[in-house]
C-alpha cells in the first residue's frame, strides 16, 4: 500500500537539470535573483541525492547542514522554501532540524517501495566565529544558500565534516547557491563554470570537483509572475549595478555600507577596451605604509583628465618585493616610460627600528634598495576622496582599464562606510579597512597632487577625519588645537 503523499510538480529549467545531472562533489548554482536556485537545491538534497544513495549504495538516511548568514533570513527564505516543496515533513523545533521521509517504486513498476529519511539541520551564520556550530557535526553534505555572504572559513570546516554520515559513507556534497560574486572572490575561480561567466576570464584553475552552473538573466521568467523583472528594473534604475548584479547576472560586488564616492558610473568610467599608453610621464601612487601594500599606475592624456592604466597589490609581499615585483611589471609594459612620479602615504616615511639595530622606513627602503623616490602626498582623507570624487564629476576626468578589477570593484561597493549597527539608516564615519580600501589609497594618494581638490565649507565629518588623520600620521599631534 503506498501511502498518500502531496504531489508537487518540478520541471528544471536548462541550467538547473544540468546541475542535477551533475556528479562532482561539489557544485554551485549563480544566477540572479528569481531563477530557482533555491528550489533546485531543496530537490537536490531532499529527493534527488537521497534517491541517489538509495539505489547505488542502499543508503537510507542522510543528514544535511543548510546554511544562511542571518537567523532571519535563513527561517524567512530559504527554509521556507524548502518546506514549500515538501510540506509533509516534520519541524524539530527545538533545535531548528526538519525531517523528509520520501518513497520510490524500485525498480518501476515493481510494486516494491523504498523510503528514505533526510535529516535537515538549519543553522545561520553570521561570521567566521560562528564556526564552532559545525565542528562536531557528522554530515552526509552540506547547502550553504547565499554563499558569497558566508565566511571562507565556514566553508573549509564544513567541507571536513561532510562524508560523516552515515558511517563510512561512499560519497559526499558540497551545494552552494548565490546571487553573482565579484570576480575576486573565491566562487568565482574555484568552479569550472559550466558557461564561461559574464565578466573577466578566469585566470587560476578550478579546484578539482568542482563544478558551476552559471544561470542567463531570465531563465526562469515563465515560472514568475509576468513583467517581475520589468518591474525590478523601474525599483531599482538609479542603481544600474543592481540592476547589472541581480536581473542580468554579472559579477558585482556586494554593497555592505555607504559608498564613498558619489559620482561613480560603471558604464561611464570604466573603458569598453583595454587602455593604450600615450608615451607621456606615468603617475604612480602608492600604499606603502602597512601589511598589505598596493599601488596604482596613472596617465594624464589632456588636462584635467585621467587614466587608470594598471593596479598592484599583494596580500604576501613586504615593501621591497612588491616594490621590486611593481617596478619589474611596469618596465615590461611601459618599457619607453623615462619619467616616472611616485606619490604615497605619508606614514611610509615612519621610522620603526630594525632587527639588526638602526631605524629605517617603508619610504627609505623603497629609496635604498629599489632606486625610487616616493614623495609624501596629502594625508588628509576627505581630501583625497574630493580629489577623486570631481574627477569622476568630470566628462572624461577619470578612465580606469577594466584589467582593474579589485579598482573597479571598489568603487562599485567594496569600498565604504559601515553600517551603524546600533541606529538604522546611519554609517560609521571610517572607511572599512579591507582589499579594495588599499588600491583606493594609492589612487588616492597620488589624484590629489595631481588634482588639487576644489576648496568647499569644511563639515563636521571633515573635521572628524581630519584630526583623525593627524594623530594617526604623528600622534604627538594630539594636543595641537585647530
Amino acid at each position: 500500500m503506498v501511502a498518500e503523499k502531496i504531489e508537487i510538480p518540478y520541471d528544471a529549467i536548462p541550467t538547473l537539470s544540468l546541475f542535477h545531472r551533475s556528479i562532482e562533489d561539489f557544485r554551485c548554482v549563480v544566477g540572479p535573483v528569481g531563477s530557482g536556485k533555491t528550489s533546485a537545491a531543496s530537490m537536490e538534497i531532499c529527493y534527488y541525492i537521497p534517491l541517489h544513495l538509495l539505489v547505488e549504495y542502499g543508503i537510507k538516511t542522510t543528514r544535511w547542514c543548510v546554511v544562511r548568514n542571518s537567523y532571519r533570513e535563513l527561517t524567512d527564505t530559504t527554509q521556507r522554501t524548502l518546506m514549500e516543496w515538501f510540506p509533509t515533513g516534520s519541524l524539530k523545533a527545538a533545535d531548528n532540524t526538519y525531517f523528509v521521509h520520501g518513497e520510490e517504486e524500485i525498480p518501476a513498476d515493481s510494486g516494491h517501495w523504498e523510503k528514505w529519511t533526510v535529516e535537515i539541520l538549519f543553522r545561520s551564520c553570521d561570521s567566521a566565529k560562528d564556526i564552532k556550530k559545525f565542528k562536531s557535526l557528522d554530515l552526509t553534505g552540506f547547502w550553504i544558500d547565499e554563499s558569497i555572504e558566508v565566511a571562507d572559513e565556514v566553508k573549509r570546516m564544513l567541507k571536513n565534516r561532510i562524508g560523516r554520515y552515515p558511517k563510512k559513507c561512499p560519497v559526499r556534497y558540497g551545494i552552494e547557491t548565490t546571487n553573482p560574486p565579484d570576480v575576486e572572490h573565491e566562487t568565482y575561480y574555484q568552479f569550472a563554470w559550466n558557461t564561461p561567466p559574464p565578466g573577466p576570464i578566469v585566470e587560476k584553475l578550478p579546484l578539482e570537483g568542482h563544478e558551476g552552473f552559471w544561470q542567463p538573466p531570465y531563465e526562469n521568467a515563465a515560472n514568475l509572475r509576468p513583467g517581475y523583472y520589468d518591474d525590478l528594473r523601474k525599483d531599482y534604475r538609479d542603481t544600474p549595478d543592481w540592476i547589472d548584479m541581480y536581473i542580468e547576472g554579472k559579477p558585482g560586488v556586494l554593497i555592505k555600507g555607504k559608498l564613498v564616492y558619489n559620482n561613480f558610473k560603471r558604464d561611464y568610467h570604466v573603458a569598453k577596451d583595454f587602455l593604450a599608453y600615450n608615451g607621456l610621464p606615468l603617475f604612480v601612487g602608492w600604499d606603502n605604509s602597512g601589511n598589505t601594500p598596493a599601488a596604482v599606475v596613472l596617465q594624464v592624456p589632456a588636462p584635467f583628465k585621467a587614466q587608470v592604466l594598471a593596479e598592484y597589490h599583494t596580500e604576501r609581499l613586504g615593501i621591497v618585493d612588491f616594490t621590486h615585483m611593481v617596478n619589474q611589471a611596469m618596465q615590461q609594459r611601459f618599457p619607453e616610460c623615462k619619467d616616472i612620479h611616485h606619490w604615497g602615504d605619508p606614514a611610509g616615511a615612519a621610522e620603526y627600528s630594525k632587527r639588526e639595530g638602526g631605524f629605517t622606513s617603508n619610504k627609505k627602503l623603497q629609496e635604498e634598495q629599489c632606486g625610487i623616490t616616493v614623495e609624501a602626498s596629502e594625508q588628509n582623507f576627505r581630501a583625497r576622496v574630493e580629489s577623486v570624487d570631481q574627477q569622476l564629476a568630470r566628462i572624461d576626468g577619470l578612465l580606469i582599464d577594466p584589467r582593474c578589477t579589485r579598482m573597479i570593484n571598489g568603487f562599485i561597493g567594496g569600498y565604504h562606510y559601515p553600517k551603524n549597527a546600533s541606529i538604522v539608516g546611519e554609517y560609521l564615519p571610517n572607511v572599512v579597512k579591507n582589499k579594495y580600501s588599499h588600491d583606493q589609497d594609492a589612487l588616492q594618494y597620488v589624484m590629489v597632487k595631481i588634482f588639487k581638490p576644489i576648496k568647499r565649507p569644511e563639515t563636521n565629518i571633515d573635521i572628524y577625519h581630519a584630526r583623525k588623520d593627524d594623530r594617526e600620521y604623528n600622534p604627538k599631534e594630539n594636543m595641537r588645537t585647530r
